[in-house]
């Protein structure tokens, strides 16, 4: 089967690239720095070298495609960021659209059920929107949020063992580890007995707070770590300082609420489609720890 891979160097895009090429497909990797995934080259990949938001590029590099697995790249710097995702899903519509790809794996999130008030979930509404109105088969996966999110607190995890977020540590959220979420995309691309469009909801083990995740860190780590739920001013004037514009800071504290209401799983049935394996104590062991010392 012939699978083109958008984002090979990410945490799910290359983890994706080595299940299918371990299964045999024939990848086309879409890569900005080829040189980024050379080991996948080595072992039969092929790349075309360009932009995702180069919208003729796409369309060669997609050209007789079976199957396309396209993740919308964040774009932190875009004025606006819906905008940016609303173009992102017209490019990614014009290609399937005009090669004729069979089968389209989307990776959206939870909370893309909304259109509204779940941050920069939002635009992945509208791609989904975009994706679907021209794919004749094509699952949107949504996974809840992912693990190595947490890796966000690292240097305060290091320097004050805590994690400073606002967010109540008991409010439930759903987590999956990425490793998962290559995982299911794989066997979604491979698997050839689905069709139609749908959405899949794919979660960890376990909903988790930020307690739990605290505390688990605390017993893989040998050390109290806390979980501190700051003010929205308080992260605002934080994430300000680490130089994002004030559009996307306000944007992601409406992500933030939208974990802490529950927003974020409005309209959604109370158990996931699919769930991964690891659990948080096992990401936080293998991918943590080690950066933790």
């Amino acid at each position: 089967m012939r699978i083109v891979v958008t984002a090979p160097t990410g945490n799910i895009g290359s983890k994706l690239t080595d299940r299918l090429l371990a299964a045999g497909a024939e990848v086309t990797l879409i890569a900005r720095h080829p040189e980024k995934v050379a080991g996948f080259v080595a072992r039969g990949a092929r790349v075309a070298e360009g932009s995702l938001e180069d919208e003729a590029f796409v369309l060669e590099a997609t050209r007789g495609a079976e199957a396309l697995f396209w993740l919308t790249p964040p774009n932190y710097q875009a004025p606006d960021f819906r905008a940016y995702q609303r173009r992102m899903g017209a490019i990614a519509a014009r290609a399937i659209q005009a090669n004729r790809i069979g089968r389209v794996v989307n990776l959206s999130s939870v909370g893309a059920q909304l259109g509204y008030g779940a941050g920069p979930v939002n635009g992945l509404h509208d791609v989904e929107q975009a994706i679907g109105e021209v794919a004749t088969n094509v699952t949107h996966l949504r996974p809840g949020a992912f693990m190595e999110n947490v890796l966000m607190s690292l240097e305060t995890i290091k320097t004050a063992s805590a994690m400073f977020l606002p967010v109540p540590g008991n409010a439930r959220t759903p987590m999956v580890a990425t490793a998962d979420i290559a995982e299911a995309a794989a066997k979604l691309l491979l698997e050839p007995s689905w069709s139609g469009t749908r959405a899949v909801l794919l979660y960890g083990p376990a909903e988790l707070g930020y307690g739990d995740v605290a505390a688990t860190l605390t017993k893989v780590l040998g050390k109290p770590v806390a979980h501190v739920q700051v003010t929205p001013d308080q992260a605002r004037q934080a994430m300000l300082g680490t130089g994002l514009a004030a559009d996307m800071v306000d944007s992601l504290l409406e992500l933030y609420d939208a974990f802490a209401t529950g927003r974020i799983v409005q309209g959604l049935p109370p158990d996931p489609d699919l769930r991964g394996t690891t659990t948080f104590e096992q990401f936080a062991a293998a991918v943590i720890k080690p950066l933790v010392g």
